[in-house]
């Protein structure tokens, strides 16, 4: 890699734009965002090699990229969030530092056509329906979108649907905007409607996430990056080496070995508050998820089952209700998670449900320990690993259990690693519970709970904990 000047960087937070010259009432004041209002994008096509997830002192662990470098925020993979509304009309300006050409497309949206190196061409296009979109580099496909020139366009809807609650489209089907309906107002999903925020309980509106799904070989990206000048790696060559390189013993084949969303992996991922969603029973969440890679995804999610209300652009007829769903190459996929309890809760008509709990036996094992109901659960809650008291040095190591956290992780078993063997670094999220909404009491918040909705001081998340930074 000596023909080019290279950014060395490390993934932080995820940046995201509002195009537009109104701030809508979707984002303004919403933490889940880290957003920019900007009239124009101004993208330069760039590379830049990034520090992955196993990186330290001892073991290097670099990937070099392509990626689309927006003028308001430091270069990263994928490109920022870009968030708008139906109708609005996007002016993009597009420098090509590379050496052969390159482009912007989202199908039947928007096409640059091809970019000359060291030209910049500018266009618009018509956000022209509600929905998500996967934003990229369609020349020489599939090689240019997999070294990284892509990223994720959300469309909001101007309005709900009149005499209904918001969905995230324009025109729902009957069960989507049934199922819309129903949050908040429904015996099965008491709380909030995904539009409805709580300014008491620092609980932000329109709860939504993306998720760009991705997956990086560090060894067949470096050989794209030393190609002569000018000319197309061959697209046949680069998809039998990413799918189907032969095994080596020494390790080094040119297969992915790293598994990102939001080109982050592993407890990064996992940690990460505008990755995995931090929020109460009853507060229901919109998760858009697109596979911008050449792997098959099947994304798999503890203590809720979720709704498909939406695949490659047609919002459903019949939402499916499931834990594991298979994404595609170039696959979108919405679901709606509607934050109920989790189903190992059991109370008077089954599990899962936010009704009167049923009540545990005392634990011998833990002083003081009396018949109690089982949600919330006071002594998971109060539990720590290791024990308190335990020292690393001078410094206590334990952790309180709480919030509840439950996985998310990819049932394709090779992503959930990284460089072939380090375990639990891969593509991974989750959902932490921070409390319930709809206790006999009212609206509690688990002791622990996140104070932080971004990776910066964003102020609390939920409950009365205060403001304070937390870094990750």
């Amino acid at each position: 890699m000596k023909r080019r000047d290279f950014v060395k960087y490390a993934g932080g937070g995820i940046a995201a734009l509002v195009v537009g010259s109104v701030l809508p009432a979707w984002v303004s004041n919403n933490p889940l965002l880290a957003v920019q209002q900007v009239q124009e994008l101004k993208f330069t096509i760039t590379d830049a090699i990034k520090d992955m997830v196993t990186h330290n002192s001892i073991n290097k662990a670099q990937c070099y990229f392509w990626l689309f470098k927006e003028e308001n925020f430091p270069a990263e993979i994928p490109g920022p969030h870009i968030f708008t509304t139906e109708g609005s009309t996007i002016k993009v300006s597009i420098t090509n530092a590379l050496d052969e050409p390159h482009a912007f497309f989202i199908p039947g949206m928007a096409n640059s056509g091809p970019i000359a190196s060291g030209t910049t061409k500018t266009f618009s296009f018509v956000a022209s329906k509600a929905g998500t979109y996967l934003y990229y580099d369609n020349l020489n496909a599939p090689v240019n979108r997999i070294m990284g020139l892509h990223g994720a366009l959300v469309v909001m809807p101007n309005d709900p649907v009149a005499g209904h609650k918001f969905t995230p489209y324009s025109t729902p089907t009957p069960a989507v905007q049934q199922l819309f309906d129903d949050f908040g107002s429904s015996s099965h999903f008491p709380g909030l409607a995904w539009e409805q925020g709580d300014t008491a309980t620092h609980t932000p509106a329109f709860r939504q996430y993306v998720w760009v799904l991705h997956a990086a070989s560090s060894r067949l990206f470096a050989e794209v990056g030393n190609y002569p000048p000018g000319r197309d790696y061959p697209a046949s060559q680069f998809i039998q080496a990413y799918q189907r390189d032969r095994f080596r013993s020494d390790g080094l084949n040119r297969k992915p070995e790293f598994f990102t969303i939001n080109g982050q992996s592993g407890w990064f991922a996992a940690h990460n508050p505008y990755i995995t969603p931090n929020h109460r029973v009853g507060e229901p969440v919109v998760i858009r998820i697109l596979n911008a890679g050449l792997s098959m995804h099947s994304l798999h999610i503890h203590a809720n089952h979720v709704y498909v209300t939406s695949i490659n652009g047609v919002v459903q007829e019949n939402p499916i209700w499931l834990d594991t769903f298979t994404v595609h190459p170039l696959d979108v996929i919405e679901w709606a998670v509607p934050f109920t309890r989790p189903p190992d809760v059991p109370n008077e008509r089954g599990i899962g449900l936010a009704d009167k709990p049923l009540i545990s036996k005392a634990n011998p094992s833990i002083p003081g320990s009396v018949p109690h109901p089982v949600w919330p659960p006071t002594e998971e809650l109060n539990t720590h690993f290791p024990k308190v008291g335990t020292k690393a040095g001078d410094i206590d190591i334990s952790v309180r259990l709480s919030p509840i956290c439950y996985p998310m992780h990819d049932h394709s078993e090779t992503s959930q690693s990284a460089q072939g063997g380090n375990y639990g670094l891969g593509m991974m999220s989750g959902m932490d519970f921070i409390g319930d909404r709809n206790t006999p009491g009212g609206v509690i918040t688990f002791p622990g709970a996140k104070t932080t909705h971004g990776p910066e001081m964003t102020g609390p998340a939920a409950g009365p904990d205060g403001y304070h930074n937390e870094t990750h």
